[in-house]
């Protein structure tokens, strides 16, 4: 599988934000040639090292995307904005950057011939699941304005597959996490706290989710651009363990050797009947079809991360 992606040309949108430069690196070294497009022009963005091409386009320009797929063997689109909570006071701009950007870059792609897409869309497309852990074929129910537009990205996807001949492959990722995170998501917040002192103070510490090391996403990122089972194929990429919101800050106080409480003030940063109370992956289709596995467990990342490591 290693050798898969020698001298192939692998364009990546959204290469500047936590996953991407993560995401290019584990391109690069499997011999991947990575066109890396860090977000839209004169917006500060991380420039990952191991891309041979930077660019910053507006993930909404198709006719500036055009030039940047041209000749790609593979697209690995990344772009968008990633926190559910912010998604509810600005639902325009996620659907603008999610579902219309989607749209641009595959009409980008089907005028220059681009045959396979990666796309990497979110568990949050399942909601508030029937039954855990879920499988990829359970019903997509968004409950944020963030998993709308990721359902609505998948869609588009869905109709170029069926319409045009493309061959896409959609990750659904669970909790990523891991050095480089936005400092407003959870396990950063919980670390400042942590060492600073303070009391770990958290709005509920019920909920359930499935982390996911950042390192081991781009992993099956790279996997999905080598590996094609079907027109379309679909595998969630998490752990199949869930880990109470109380647990993982229980995890990290311990990681970083410090004394202090963990408490609940039951604010909220969201409606409340938009909560997911438990996510958990059933990732047997991207073990038995990708070939992947993750490879870091929970308290080896949240000590990798604590300490700014990335693999």
């Amino acid at each position: 599988m290693a050798q898969a992606l020698d001298g192939k040309l692998v364009t990546v949108t959204g290469a500047g934000g936590f996953l991407g430069p993560v995401a290019v690196d584990a391109l690069a070294r499997r011999g991947a040639r990575v066109q890396a497009i860090i977000g839209p022009p004169q917006e500060a963005a991380r420039t990952p090292p191991g891309a041979a091409y930077v660019a910053q386009v507006d993930i909404c320009d198709s006719l500036a995307l055009r030039k940047l797929v041209a000749g790609a063997d593979a697209v690995v689109h990344l772009a968008g904005p990633a926190s559910v909570a912010a998604s509810f006071h600005d639902p325009t701009r996620y659907v603008r950057i999610h579902s219309e950007g989607t749209a641009a870059l595959l009409q980008a792609c089907q005028a220059e011939g681009v045959r396979k897409l990666v796309y990497v869309s979110s568990a949050e497309v399942y909601g508030q699941p029937l039954r855990s852990p879920v499988s990829e074929d359970d019903p997509l129910s968004a409950r944020s304005p963030y998993g709308a537009a990721k359902i609505g990205a998948e869609k588009l996807i869905e109709a170029h597959v069926h319409a045009f001949g493309l061959r896409a492959v959609i990750l659904r990722p669970f909790s990523v996490y891991g050095p480089g995170a936005s400092a407003e998501s959870l396990i950063p917040r919980i670390i400042g706290m942590a060492r600073s002192g303070l009391p770990v103070i958290l709005r509920d510490l019920r909920p359930v989710r499935d982390y996911c090391f950042v390192s081991d996403l781009a992993e099956a990122i790279a996997l999905a651009c080598s590996v094609q089972h079907r027109e379309l194929d679909i595998f969630n990429i998490g752990t199949m363990q869930g880990t109470s919101v109380e647990r993982v800050a229980s995890l990290i106080v311990e990681a970083l050797g410090v004394r202090c409480s963990i408490q609940e003030n039951g604010d909220r940063d969201r409606p409340g009947k938009s909560e997911i109370h438990e996510l958990i992956a059933n990732n047997r289709r991207a073990r038995e079809v990708l070939g992947w596995q993750p490879a870091v467990p929970l308290e080896k990342g949240l000590r990798m991360t604590a300490a700014g490591i990335e693999r």
